[in-house]
């Protein structure tokens, strides 16, 4: 074969996966539809290494809005409720209502932005084969960081038919699972029952499904080294847990789509520093940068967190 036919030949193939990463993050845009607006009924897996818990959700759109209720069916007895943009996490005791706005933090199979397209800044997409998930044919799509050991490598098993996001599995840079979302079982008919979204516990929480405004503070500060992708979602005062008498920190809250950390800022002097901690998908570090003190948490790898944390520079705005 002539070097001219080896050109026109890599030319070809260059174009075919050019069109093949268009047609796939287009694919991915519809996987995220269907995992926030899919009428659906059945029960997922949760995994976190050896821990497991089991989850009931319903799901219906009425008037216009999504009505869905999802509650565990072991571990901790609570319920998560979602009527349009609101979020209620409800549990009979404290320590059931902790573990449920925790759980509401990643709704599976609603796991990917409205626009997952814009995922291409941080990942790259490809497609690894078909499987099979609560009897249902799908095909695994993977999400590879652009920047190796930053974030976790993500994969999905889509529904051939509907789109659906049947499993996701959470990888570390070994391949090793750190968390995973499963369906045992799936019905895409309306449930026979009306999907309430009053609370069945006593104990609720109510927030919004979609990010809050940044509140205005007294102290601007101007925080630069955020990893590209990464976007603020909000910002506030807080008090940081066992600082009494220490001054509040502002937490801010940054996510690329599919993960998301909270960096918090208060002043070294005095702040008591966070141990570094990984449970599953969960990191946490802490950094100074000059008169600050930083502590990141967040689902990304320690390493990542911790990459993050050493490149954010802080400076007072005038």
């Amino acid at each position: 074969m002539s070097s001219r036919l080896f050109v026109l030949w890599g030319i070809l193939l260059a174009s075919g996966v050019q069109a093949s990463a268009v047609d796939d993050w287009a694919l991915l845009d519809k996987v995220a539809q269907a995992g926030r607006s899919q009428t659906l009924a059945g029960s997922y897996l949760h995994q976190i290494g050896s821990a497991s818990e089991t989850f009931r959700i319903q799901r219906v759109v009425s008037k216009g809005q999504i009505r869905e209720r999802r509650h565990s069916l072991d571990g901790l007895p609570r319920e998560i409720i979602r009527h349009g943009e609101v979020l209620i996490s409800a549990a009979p005791d404290a320590r059931s209502l902790m573990a449920a706005k925790i759980s509401s933090a990643k709704l599976f199979p609603a796991i990917f932005p409205e626009n997952a397209a814009g995922l291409a800044d941080s990942y790259a997409l490809s497609r690894l084969g078909p499987d099979r998930v609560a009897s249902r044919e799908c095909l695994w799509l993977q999400l590879k960081p652009l920047e190796s050991e930053q974030r976790y490598v993500q994969r999905v098993c889509i529904d051939k038919a509907s789109k659906l996001p049947l499993k996701l599995l959470t990888l570390d840079s070994r391949q090793e699972m750190v968390e995973a979302f499963s369906f045992i079982d799936l019905d895409y008919r309306a449930p026979n029952e009306k999907v309430s979204v009053r609370p069945t516990y006593k104990l609720s929480s109510k927030s919004a499904a979609v990010p809050a405004e940044m509140v205005a503070q007294n102290e601007s500060l101007d925080i630069k080294g955020i990893p590209k992708g990464f976007h603020l979602l909000r910002e506030v005062i807080r008090k940081m847990p066992g600082a009494d008498g220490a001054e509040p920190a502002r937490h801010l809250v940054y996510s690329d789509g599919l993960v998301m950390f909270s960096l918090f800022v208060e002043h070294a002097r005095g702040a008591r520093p966070a141990p570094a901690l990984t449970h599953g998908p969960i990191s946490v570090v802490t950094d100074d940068e000059g008169e600050y003190r930083l502590t990141l948490v967040g689902d990304l790898p320690e390493a990542g967190l911790l990459a993050i944390a050493r490149h954010i520079r802080i400076g007072k705005k005038s």
